[in-house]
């Protein structure tokens, strides 16, 4: 039992999973918020994106101020950006699924908001997905249960979100000089 809390002791995990645990509260309450808007798309959780990149940012600048006392590998900052992001997306998620799962009229809500922005973009949808994967998607939001909602910020945010992670790596990077290089 020591030896795993030794592993989860370290700077470089300790530090991104409390940022991951705002990140998926910050994200969760978000998710309320739209929820409680007289119109919402149920693409808004894209937008996520936005709040994982600053605190993705806020982690590698804490970082690499206070253990890397001012400097940051990229590897580190990959890291940190990839520990924030899976905890913070999983804890959104379970959220979501714990509000779903003790209020389904929320969730039939969602289903029939869902179907309705479908529809009304249905030319445009119809002109990138195509008719057979259109009535696909309309068919597979009633599909929609609250376990569905666990993973569903992995999917949301996953390619939006490596961009994300490795350019902020690359921008809070700072290597210390090695004197055998200098020579």
């Amino acid at each position: 039992m020591a030896n795993v809390i030794n592993f989860f002791n370290k700077p470089l995990l300790k530090i991104p999973l409390a940022f991951g645990l705002l990140a998926g509260f910050v994200c969760f309450l978000f998710f309320l918020v739209v929820q409680n808007l007289e119109k919402f798309s149920g693409t808004s959780r894209a937008l996520d994106v936005g709040f994982f990149a600053i605190i993705i940012s806020t982690a590698c600048w804490y970082y690499r101020k206070n253990i890397g006392k001012g400097y940051l590998h990229a590897w580190e900052g990959i890291s940190i950006g990839y520990v924030v992001w899976l905890t913070g997306a999983l804890l959104c998620g379970y959220l979501t699924f714990m509000f779903f799962y003790f209020s389904p009229s929320a969730l039939v809500r969602y289903k029939e908001t869902l179907r309705a922005s479908l529809l009304v973009n249905q030319a445009e949808a119809i002109k990138v997905w195509g008719k057979e994967i259109f009535q696909q998607k309309l068919a597979d939001i009633s599909l929609l249960t609250p376990s569905s909602f666990i993973f569903d910020e992995f999917r949301f945010t996953l390619l939006l979100v490596i961009i994300v992670i490795l350019l902020i790596a690359l921008i809070f990077r700072k290597k210390k000089v090695e004197e055998d290089n200098v020579r």
